[in-house]
């Protein structure tokens, strides 16, 4: 029994919403790669599902045993000689249209050959850090993205290094067309779609049979 008034869920009801969850990410994933970005708001709210365990909240993959697993990095460690801005979930896609952020996975992938790290070295691992040194993590991005930012609520106010990051180029690169700089776009909704990417990789390879 859990608490007064209160039971357990089965394990089989509990692997179901796995597969549940990891269907709807799919579909999150297909519409985003054709166009819908905002798909990411979605992919966030079932990151926090899996992956958030804090408090009331129970993330699905620590009721399952399976956030104890090593988790694909595709990002790599931030050098900290590096004196620019790093944003290693994403790559800059160059066209004669302009210059855009988009998660490496839709680039093929990016030089960094991923490694398997375990999963607390993964959430909180530095992924972004920004012009005024300001560092985000996946644990970060995919919680001011479901919390505050359009997946399950959208808050009135924004963590200030937050909207700077996903509003004001805090990152600083811009593209410079027929003399006009346009700054690019965020980067916070590409490193959602990369963070989803890595999370199925580890998942498939653990439990293969929820993706079927």
């Amino acid at each position: 029994m859990g608490k007064k008034g209160r039971v357990h869920r089965p394990k089989g009801e509990l692997q179901k919403e796995l597969r549940d969850q990891i269907a709807l990410m799919k579909m999150s994933c297909e519409a985003y790669d054709n166009g819908l970005k905002a798909a990411a708001k979605h992919l966030a709210l079932n990151l926090r599902v899996l992956l958030h365990h804090h408090g009331n909240s129970n993330a699905l993959l620590q009721q399952l045993e399976l956030r104890s697993i090593h988790f694909l990095d595709s990002a790599g460690p931030v050098d900290s000689r590096n004196l620019l801005t790093t944003s290693n979930l994403i790559i800059t896609h160059m066209s004669t249209e302009g210059a855009k952020y988009i998660a490496s996975v839709e680039a093929g992938g990016n030089p960094y050959p991923g490694r398997k790290i375990p999963f607390s070295d993964w959430w909180n691992q530095t992924v972004i850090v920004d012009n005024k040194r300001r560092e985000f993590n996946r644990r970060d991005l995919v919680l001011h993205v479901a919390n505050t930012d359009g997946g399950a609520h959208v808050d009135p106010e924004l963590d200030e290094a937050y909207m700077a990051l996903s509003r004001e180029n805090s990152l600083g690169w811009i593209f410079n067309k027929a003399g006009v700089d346009i700054p690019l776009n965020d980067p916070v909704l590409p490193c959602i779609r990369q963070i989803t990417h890595e999370v199925f990789v580890t998942l498939e390879s653990k439990v293969p049979e929820f993706f079927k």
